[in-house]
């Protein structure tokens, strides 16, 4: 089975750089709105830094003082693994950051001690030089956000979000008291957050509240696409108790299992997809926050509100996601109801 990439420069190719400029040139400026004398600190590895490199272009460009930290993916190896204490000490001392990354460090404690510290920025994990040029950097942020920010005001006072597909996800968690999480695309003010070219709001359920089944049937992080064998995931008392399917179900048992390590199978999160524009099965990100899609977060949680620090953070994703709070249809298939 074989999908489009639909995109000439998914490949990089020696002048692709010309056209990532314009989606670097939009995340600086209109994402992020970085203004002159602010400090750009791109943290990336060796396997991203022309995207790194076209960041900060766009960043000197109005006026921003860039600077670019980068490390060998190998040190890192798994989705949300902590990252060395100089780059952590980098990104707390930005005013805005940018994190272009092979492994994700949205969970670690360089975002998070930015963010603590008054920075604003964006992951950009496993991305590639053609998420710069189509698909979801194209979508409408303005548009997303005001989506994002009705469906997360009413998120903010619900008890129980359920979520369930045609494929047969069912699952359900507590996540009263929880704070919602805004990563829209716009990160404009001191603490805010993305993760492009995705757009999405999440939510930590509350530790041990998480049950039922999960269909995964576009990716997982790590895995890959699961689009031609679903991997489900049965969900027990806040923790993935069992992976069923083929071999990528196979696979991603291993995973968990070399981990070592009991968090490592936390329900960390529920995600909701925002953008009309991303592609489906052509990169993590946009999987994460295409319309329509929801995702489930495993592993660490203590970046967005929850208690639990995992040895991981990994992502898995399902289309035509149908969504419930407090038993009220909010989400249909990427149709809010509110």
């Amino acid at each position: 089975m074989s999908w489009p990439i639909s995109y000439h420069h998914y490949v990089p190719g020696p002048s692709s750089f010309i056209e990532m400029i314009g989606g670097a040139k939009k995340i600086v400026e209109q994402c992020a709105r970085v203004k002159p004398g602010e400090d750009v600190v791109i943290s990336t590895d060796s396997n991203k830094i022309r995207i790194a490199e076209a960041l900060a272009a766009a960043a000197l460009a109005v006026g921003g003082k860039p600077t670019i930290v980068m490390i060998p993916p190998s040190l890192q190896g798994v989705h949300g693994a902590q990252v060395p204490k100089p780059v952590t000490a980098a990104c707390r001392e930005s005013d805005v950051f940018f994190l272009p990354t092979t492994w994700s460090q949205t969970h670690t404690d360089a975002r998070i001690e930015a963010i603590r510290h008054g920075a604003r920025g964006s992951t950009l994990c496993e991305v590639t030089e053609d998420c710069l040029c189509t698909g979801g950097i194209l979508g409408d942020y303005e548009q997303c956000d005001k989506i994002g920010r009705k469906l997360g005001s009413i998120l903010s006072k619900t008890k129980e979000v359920r979520i369930r597909t045609p494929l047969g996800t069912d699952v359900k968690a507590q996540v009263i008291g929880r704070p919602v999480q805004y990563e829209t695309g716009l990160f404009r003010e001191p603490g805010q957050f993305a993760a492009l070219p995705d757009s999405e709001i999440n939510v930590s359920p509350i530790e041990g509240t998480a049950e039922g089944k999960a269909v995964i049937d576009v990716r997982i992080m790590q895995l890959g696409v699961t689009r031609a064998e679903p991997v489900t995931l049965v969900i027990k008392e806040g923790e993935i108790k069992a992976v069923q399917g083929g071999a990528l179900a196979k696979d991603f048992e291993q995973i968990l299992e070399n981990l070592n390590e009991k968090t490592a199978y936390n329900i960390a999160e529920f995600g909701i997809g925002l953008n009309a524009a991303c592609r489906e099965y052509a990169t993590n990100l946009e999987d994460l926050g295409k319309l329509g899609h929801y995702h489930i977060g495993i592993g660490s949680s203590y970046a967005i509100g929850g208690k639990i620090k995992a040895p991981c953070h990994i992502d898995a994703i399902s289309r035509d996601a149908i969504i419930e709070f407090d038993g009220k249809l909010v989400y249909n298939k990427g149709v809010t109801t509110f």
